[in-house]
């Protein structure tokens, strides 16, 4: 999931960066993208700030009710 989340915004980064210019202050699609970078950055910065796997996924992984 992390690494499709980097993809998509590495992406949308290079898509932004060759966005045509002028922009029109009527543009809407331009800001859809950043909001969407922003929205999966966020994203990505709380997977992070958690770690990769829920907490239920490390008890199951770390033997669960048969744990030592």
């Amino acid at each position: 999931m992390r690494s499709e989340l980097q993809q998509r915004i590495a992406e949308l980064s290079e898509e932004i960066r060759r966005y045509p210019t002028p922009i029109a202050r009527c543009d809407l699609h331009l800001p859809a993208l950043l909001e969407e970078r922003a929205r999966l950055v966020e994203e990505l910065n709380s997977m992070v700030e958690q770690g990769s796997c829920s907490p239920e996924a490390v008890w199951t992984n770390d033997g669960g009710f048969n744990a030592a």
